[in-house]
């Protein structure tokens, strides 16, 4: 008979090389960045002091009528595991709000349009004589730029008909390349230009001036946590500690 148990651990329990196993396990499975990032974000949680009332309402949301035995008994969690991971997003919001909150939208200013999103049209080749034919025939109203790309270009893009976005100005490389966007109107075509090995025809599809609004707030405030917690993963698995977390508690 194959006996059960309803703590995995407990397999290990009796082999003193379980510990050098299964971190050898983890690394072979490249699980290192990922553990040591819920680590922080659970010593983050701990930092944070949550109300116990918030906390209950959380529980009775999570549970949704059943009962607190069976949701542990499926996670094999303790009711300190099922806390700490019902408060654990809350906490992180919070930290991240006194950490990052104040200067954001200085930051966001200081990005100059790097959050606008964009959706434009590129047709790459490497021979400048097709390069200008395909551009007099975009002139001449002979081809839609579609067309053309899907036939002639020589980029991943020309499966798509050319076309790239929406995605943040601030993504687009060479930067060139987003300062020449820059100088188009919708729907305009400029002619083709070198950048690098390519011969390059853009045309502007759509450019949505970025604003500071809620979601922008929510998006820098989480791109900054990431940043945050992803530098302390690295110190970690170069074997260095990082700096200690601090979140002021009071009101």
């Amino acid at each position: 008979m194959t006996s059960t148990t309803s703590d995995p651990a407990l397999l290990f329990a009796d082999d003193p090389s379980a510990a050098a196993s299964i971190q050898a396990l983890v690394r072979r499975m490249d699980l290192w960045p990922q553990l040591l990032r819920r680590q922080q974000e659970e010593l983050i949680t701990h930092l944070v002091p949550l109300d116990p009332q918030w906390l209950q309402e959380r529980r009775h949301d999570h549970l949704a009528g059943e009962s607190l035995e069976a949701v542990l008994e499926r996670h094999r969690w303790s009711e300190a595991d099922l806390d700490l991971h019902l408060a654990r997003p809350e906490a992180m919001r919070r930290f991240a709000e006194q950490q990052f909150g104040p200067g954001l939208e200085e930051a966001f200013l200081a990005a100059q349009g790097g959050h606008d999103q964009i959706i434009y049209s590129l047709l790459r080749v490497r021979d400048a004589g097709l390069a200008r034919e395909l551009w007099i025939r975009l002139e001449e109203g002979e081809a839609t730029f579609a067309e053309l790309a899907s036939t002639y270009g020589e980029g991943p893009e020309a499966a798509r008909k050319g076309v790239i976005g929406p995605a943040p100005m601030g993504t687009i490389n060479p930067p060139e390349l987003a300062q020449l966007l820059r100088t188009l109107q919708s729907g305009e075509v400029h002619p083709p230009r070198q950048l690098g090995e390519w011969l390059v025809l853009l045309r502007l599809e759509q450019l949505t001036p970025a604003r500071f609004d809620t979601a922008m707030r929510e998006f820098l405030l989480n791109q900054q946590l990431d940043a945050f917690l992803n530098a302390r993963v690295q110190l970690l698995l170069r074997g260095e500690q990082p700096d200690d977390l601090h979140y002021d508690s009071k009101p």
